[in-house]
């Protein structure tokens, strides 16, 4: 056993980049069931070689999420939790956070609309009292200075810098919806996500902001499209999830061809 921590400490020891490349490559390849013994090394590891088992280890669990959330594209239905699939989408990109701050947040916040919904006498006093706290309190609100920003489509991020696009800004207001009582859908307009409860529709980007039908048909005439019903109807959870990804692979093909690859890949699975 001591003679193999010696040999492997002397691989990753060597000079040659490439070579190095090559045996993390291999040490990775050995899956989740080598993690513990990976982890026992680095207690008597040089700082330089504990720095690369860290990488073999970071590999591998992020190999290891990746094919889970796969899996999870795949059995994704039509009754899906789309916020268990928010946090797992984060997980690709933060391997081994389990966002509890996060969530914790997310609960407050649903809480103290909870609370304030005790003074709501009517039913649209209710949604305006969310969309208040929402888009005034929390400050949530559309990034329009760094749009193009893959962060915007992860949900622990937009928590923590209240900024995001349309769709990961409706999900925040749909799950606080959830945690207080307030029954929310997304509505997917061709290039613009917005909410609706019953008959009314806001738009999270905007700081939670009204909007009418008559908006709503002059969005869709500056991209000569002509306002359908169907066009306000709630997004079924497959096809929300499937927006949320397709969002970042658009980004991801000119930034990161193999990110963008990959997405598509979940794509296909959740179709």
């Amino acid at each position: 056993m001591i003679d193999q921590r010696d040999a492997l400490f002397r691989l990753l020891q060597d000079d040659d980049p490439a070579t190095l490349v090559l045996i993390k490559t291999e040490l990775a390849n050995r899956g989740v069931a080598a993690i513990p013994e990976f982890r026992l090394l680095l207690g008597s590891a040089t700082p330089a070689v504990a720095r690369h088992l860290r990488d073999v280890i970071a590999q591998i669990e992020a190999g290891d999420v990746e094919a889970a959330f796969g899996r999870f594209c795949a059995s994704f239905g039509p009754d899906g939790d789309l916020e268990e699939a928010a946090w797992r989408l984060a997980a690709i990109f933060f391997p081994g956070d389990d966002f509890s701050r996060q969530r914790a947040l997310l609960d407050h916040w649903g809480k103290e609309v909870s609370r304030r919904l005790r003074d709501a006498e009517t039913e649209i006093d209710r949604i305006e009292t969310l969309v208040e706290y929402l888009g005034e309190d929390t400050g949530l609100h559309g990034n329009e200075e760094d749009y193009h920003n893959i962060s915007n489509s992860l949900l622990p991020e937009v928590i923590d810098t209240r900024g995001g696009i349309p769709i990961s800004l409706s999900l925040i207001y749909i799950l606080v919806g959830k945690r207080s009582g307030v029954e929310i859908s997304g509505v997917g307009l061709p290039g613009h996500f917005i909410i609706r409860h019953g008959q009314n529709f806001f738009d999270p980007f905007f700081g939670g902001r009204r909007i009418g039908l008559e908006e709503c048909r002059n969005r869709l005439e500056r991209q000569r499209l002509s306002l359908m019903p169907s066009h306000l109807q709630p997004v079924p959870a497959p096809q929300f999830f499937l927006r949320m990804l397709n969002n970042i692979r658009v980004i991801a093909e000119e930034s990161d061809p193999p990110l963008a690859a990959k997405v598509a890949g979940w794509m296909d699975l959740l179709r």
